[in-house]
């Protein structure tokens, strides 16, 4: 008889990863000898509050490139926004204490991939060197919790 295979069971899952934002623009037609500083990526992060109601919390990551109004050089060949939402839903076995950490470290992680792929494409479609973020290590956060020690008596 084979033996049944049980997923685990996570304390926290997304419930969805959308696009939030997407923009591209085009500041001149395409050429083979364009070049980004990929060092000029701007990225942001928002955290939603943990609603304890409904036990979910949304992490914002976001990526731009060319939009700076302050740029001293020329305009770069394009300006590109992507922006991801991701919601998670945190059951009541996750302490309390470590949720703004886990949203502020670990949720980016599991939402960088979608924009990964978006900012990806889009330069791409636009016909422009595509602009590929590199790949991230993810720092993993395991929980312990002590048994009680037994009375010795």
């Amino acid at each position: 008889m084979a033996e049944q295979q049980h997923s685990p069971s996570y304390p926290i899952q997304p419930t969805f990863i959308i696009v939030r934002e997407i923009h591209f623009i085009s500041n001149r037609p395409p050429s083979k000898s364009d070049k980004i500083d990929e060092s000029k990526i701007k990225f942001s992060r928002t955290i939603t509050p943990f609603d304890e109601k409904s036990k979910r919390l949304q992490v914002t990551l976001g990526a731009e490139y060319g939009f700076d109004p302050d740029q001293e050089t020329s305009k770069p060949p394009f300006s590109v926004k992507v922006v991801m939402t991701g919601e998670f839903v945190i059951e009541e076995n996750f302490p309390k204490d470590k949720i703004e950490l886990w949203a502020s470290i670990n949720a980016p992680f599991v939402i960088y991939p979608y924009l990964r792929e978006r900012l990806y494409y889009i330069t791409n479609q636009g016909g422009f060197p595509p602009i590929m973020l590199p790949l991230l290590q993810i720092p993993t956060m395991k929980i312990e919790t002590q048994k009680p020690e037994l009375a010795k008596g």
